[in-house]
């Protein structure tokens, strides 16, 4: 598993847009504020997301975890994860 030297918040919400996007949702209503609850994705790619953030920031991520959490807390939850 590859970890990046250095993990921003920058980065870590660079990567969730990137691949939000990748799953069809527009990038202008990809925001620290969005919630997942309210993207229209479907639980595999919620999976993809969740098993690409474990690839590069080693962080587990459940799907259950998501409920009501916007994009910004998950990339502050990630980036606290990696800092330990």
């Amino acid at each position: 598993m590859s970890m990046p030297v250095e993990t921003t918040a920058e980065a870590v919400h660079e990567l969730i847009r990137a691949e939000l996007v990748d799953l069809g949702i527009p990038r202008e209503t990809i925001a620290p504020d969005t919630k997942f609850d309210t993207m229209e994705i479907d639980s595999l790619d919620v999976a993809d997301l969740m098993t690409t953030i474990k690839r590069q920031y080693g962080v587990d991520i459940r799907r259950a975890e998501l409920a009501d959490v916007t994009i910004g807390e998950l990339v502050d939850r990630i980036v606290s994860s990696t800092s330990c």
